[in-house]
């Protein structure tokens, strides 16, 4: 079965709508635009749609200058790079603490307008920071932990069989979705190449309760799926349930949508409970 990827997603406000795209620049910090934003409290703590579920009806628009971000009963927002502050204030993503570049008060107060609490908007500028805490020679922006998430349609297509509704691929928010493959077969991979660049596959995607929110309606599943049915099939030995595939990139690189994925390198998969012997537990 030759595998070619079909989809290509960025996040430039984390938490926020993802982007289409079907040509992505990848960088050693995953793909351009993605996730280099974030929004905060005034304390600097990260805000997300897990808290704050109207942030995925926040959709973005790329332009030559910057952005153009714009959300239900909000006139639409223009962001220019030139017209960020220079300051650089810190803000916490779970472990890490990142120097971030504060954009503008005009920005702070479209957000805090929106979402009905004090917060303001940085970007991950020039000065910022982030290596990985696995590996350090490799960084990262405003992601949960990893640059890039790649899931498989297969995969989407054999969890939602075990869910009482379809689950979205949007619920997942991955960066690159491949087609053309087995269900979890990319849980082997190791090393794959999409177009000219190579990508390392470090570690199983730890699912949240995000997953659980309908991006359209913003409501949670009253069952907690696809969480409760990833738990009982899909459960790692760190005790998350595993969806998707954390990556770094290995180079800098261009790809498209319909490049074929080449695998260059397997290993062992995680190996997880059967739903016999959870329910046997």
């Amino acid at each position: 079965m030759h595998s070619h990827l079909s989809d290509i997603i960025v996040y430039p406000i984390k938490s926020t709508a993802g982007l289409h795209l079907s040509r992505a620049t990848v960088s050693r910090f995953g793909l351009e635009f993605d996730r280099r934003f974030v929004l905060c409290t005034t304390e600097g703590k990260f805000l997300t749609a897990r808290t704050r579920p109207q942030l995925l009806h926040i959709r973005v628009s790329l332009t030559v200058r910057g952005l153009i971000v714009s959300a239900p009963g909000q006139t639409d927002l223009q962001l220019k790079y030139h017209e960020f502050s220079s300051h650089y204030q810190t803000v916490s993503v779970w472990k890490d603490h990142i120097e971030a570049q504060h954009c503008s008060g005009i920005a702070d107060r479209w957000f805090s307008d929106y979402l009905g609490q004090e917060c303001q908007l940085l970007f991950f500028g020039t000065d910022s920071n982030r290596p990985l805490e696995d590996f350090p020679q490799h960084q990262t922006a405003f992601a949960d932990g990893y640059p890039l998430l790649l899931i498989s349609q297969a995969s989407l297509a054999d969890l939602s069989s075990r869910c009482s509704n379809p689950v979205q691929m949007n619920q997942m928010r991955p960066n690159l979705v491949v087609h053309g493959t087995a269900a979890y077969e990319e849980d082997q991979w190791k090393k794959i190449r999409i177009g000219t660049a190579e990508f390392a596959i470090v570690k199983p995607c730890g699912r949240c309760i995000l997953t659980t929110t309908n991006p359209t309606t913003l409501e949670r599943n009253p069952d907690r799926e696809p969480l409760s049915v990833l738990k009982r099939y899909r459960k790692g030995s760190d005790g998350e349930a595993h969806f998707g595939q954390n990556m770094i990139p290995l180079n800098n690189g261009i790809i498209s949508v319909n490049d074929p994925v080449e695998i260059l390198e397997i290993g062992q998969p995680e190996k997880y409970w059967s739903d016999l012997k959870y329910r046997s537990e």
